[in-house]
């Protein structure tokens, strides 16, 4: 792939990076467009958005380093190595190193839900109505994200012979993970499930499924908890195709029957990752609170007016 777009001044400019700021930047563009539509000051969600990316980076990066801590305590310690490279480093920053990949979705994620109740709690903006317009803009920007980690190679899947595989140069994430599993001196990684796609594919459709949501939603809160319900199941079924070393298990679960339908290796745990764990939780506790929210909606509906 293509994790440089240009060498600048003997550095690079990553694509990971750069995609990822077009997701942010589109999805400001798209969500004060959609709040002066609303009636909404477009400057409050701009400065709320500030502490969103801020608390979104953090949340992304410290769950990044708690699933992978050995490495990086290695790394300080002298005993760990360069991803990229493979030679042995002693490097106590590189836990900073965003550019080489290294961000985890959900720590993202809910770090920024924290960080944004928080913001508008202060702010005394309507928390539930706020969230419904920021939504359909959270998909798009993963979208970006997601293509960010293809051209990079992170977050690849597990070895695959259907049509839909994709090999990773030595330049790639992909290709220093797996490398004591390929000949000396290859080419390239053998063909791999191009998980970043399908996700980032997932996302898009989440994206448009959300814009109509929201034009037709009946409660404060549905769009928000729309999300919180789908991508969960989106990201469950992504999983199963992940095969990136970052993939950690609370319980590692396979069966040659699943696996072989789905062409995966015989042995490859299918259940239960860190991200399928979160993802079944936040899942069920957006249908509690759907629940709850329609029914506080149909109570105030059929209450008779005083």
């Amino acid at each position: 792939m293509y994790p440089e777009l240009v060498r600048l001044f003997g550095g690079g400019l990553h694509t990971y990076g750069v995609l990822i700021a077009v997701g942010f930047l589109l999805a400001v563009v798209m969500t004060t467009r959609q709040a002066r539509r609303e009636g909404t000051d477009p400057d409050r969600l701009l400065d709320l958005g500030f502490w969103l990316l801020v608390g979104g980076f953090v949340g992304a990066r410290l769950l990044f380093i708690l699933t992978d801590l050995g490495y990086y305590v290695g790394s300080c310690r002298g005993t760990g190595s360069a991803r990229t490279t493979g030679q042995v480093v002693w490097d106590c920053t590189r836990a900073l190193h965003v550019w080489e990949g290294g961000l985890v979705w959900y720590g993202g994620f809910l770090a920024a839900l924290g960080v944004g109740v928080f913001v508008l709690h202060r702010r005394r903006m309507k928390i539930l109505r706020t969230a419904d317009l920021i939504m359909p803009s959270v998909p798009l920007g993963h979208f970006f994200g997601r293509l960010g980690c293809f051209a990079a190679g992170c977050c690849f899947g597990k070895p695959t012979s259907s049509a839909l595989g994709v090999a990773f140069g030595p330049r790639s994430l992909a290709y220093s993970d797996l490398g004591d599993l390929l000949p000396s001196g290859a080419a390239a990684t053998m063909p791999l499930h191009p998980t970043q796609l399908y996700e980032a594919f997932g996302e898009l459709l989440i994206f448009f499924w959300l814009l109509g949501l929201g034009r037709r939603k009946r409660f404060d809160g549905q769009v928000l908890l729309a999300y919180l319900f789908v991508y969960p199941l989106l990201r469950t079924v992504v999983e199963v195709f992940r095969g990136d070393a970052a993939r950690r298990h609370v319980v590692a679960f396979s069966t040659r029957g699943l696996n072989a339908l789905l062409g995966l290796p015989p042995e490859a745990p299918s259940f239960l990752s860190v991200s399928q764990l979160i993802s079944l939780l936040v899942a069920a506790g957006a249908l509690g609170l759907w629940l709850l929210l329609r029914r506080q909606r149909a109570a105030s509906v059929a209450a008779p007016a005083p």
